[in-house]
């Protein structure tokens, strides 16, 4: 029997490009405002709104409300934009940024393929995200993977976030395997390698280029934020468990 028996991944930023997506819709939504009538440049308010997510966080939901409260306040060069018109430019802005996730969203290139060549090996897989658990699992039906996962673990479904290392153990005990039959493919070192290291788990860092690719955190890669492995794409996953097996048979 082969000694991987489980693969999991992380969601957002490894199976599909999470932050690009988000930042074309808030764009989108905002080029819904300025067509309505907003008068602002541009750039500057894609700097405001940039600002804004940082702040207040990706999932918070009145993005566009801060924003007008912001130019109300602070912007001395803008008309005043009234409490009707605020509903009006947010109402366009969402409609935007709806439509535009909903019609763009995809998985990267190599993860479809792949997730039926892992299903072929009869290796079981799972997916580990932190997030909203009715939003993530519009992400997974969207992407149309959920025939091909196994299990999908969140956050705020089972009440343990990351990186607290008991959300993958939870994982391990749903699946009955140890940690050093499994694997995990993650983005970021802090949520994904760590966790995945203290409970033995074999881990993979995943370069996708994403806003927490080569992470230069205070551990600088070392102890429990090394991973064991760091692909480019999924289809080098199929070498990792070819030497894992052979180690594990030759051990």
């Amino acid at each position: 029997m082969t000694p991987i028996k489980l693969i999991g991944f992380d969601l957002d930023d490894c199976l599909f490009d999470s932050t690009g997506l988000s930042k074309r819709a808030r764009i989108k939504g905002l080029d819904a405002m300025i067509q309505l009538g907003l008068k602002i440049d541009k750039k500057k308010a894609q700097q405001i709104l940039k600002e804004i997510v940082k702040e207040y966080g990706s999932n918070f939901s009145k993005h566009y409300n801060i924003l007008i409260r912001r130019l109300n306040l602070v912007d001395e060069n803008i008309e005043y934009i009234t409490y009707n018109d605020l509903y009006k430019y947010v109402a366009a802005a969402v409609m935007a940024y709806h439509q535009e996730k909903v019609s763009s969203i995809r998985l990267y290139d190599d993860v479809e393929y792949n997730l039926k060549r892992i299903k072929d090996l009869t290796i079981k897989t799972a997916i580990i995200t932190d997030g909203i658990p009715i939003k993530q699992y519009e992400k997974i039906l969207r992407l149309k993977i959920d025939k091909l996962i196994d299990l999908v673990v969140i956050s705020d479904e089972i009440g343990i976030k990351k990186p607290n290392p008991e959300l993958f153990n939870y994982c391990l005990k749903k699946f009955g395997v140890k940690g050093q039959e499994a694997i995990y493919v993650g983005d970021r070192i802090d949520k994904d390698i760590m966790p995945a290291n203290v409970n033995k788990i074999y881990s993979v860092y995943l370069h996708r280029g994403g806003k927490y690719d080569n992470y230069k955190g205070e551990h600088k890669l070392q102890g429990d934020f090394k991973p064991n492995y760091e692909i480019s794409g999924m289809d080098e996953l199929f070498d990792i468990i070819n030497e894992i097996n052979n180690k594990e048979s030759l051990g």
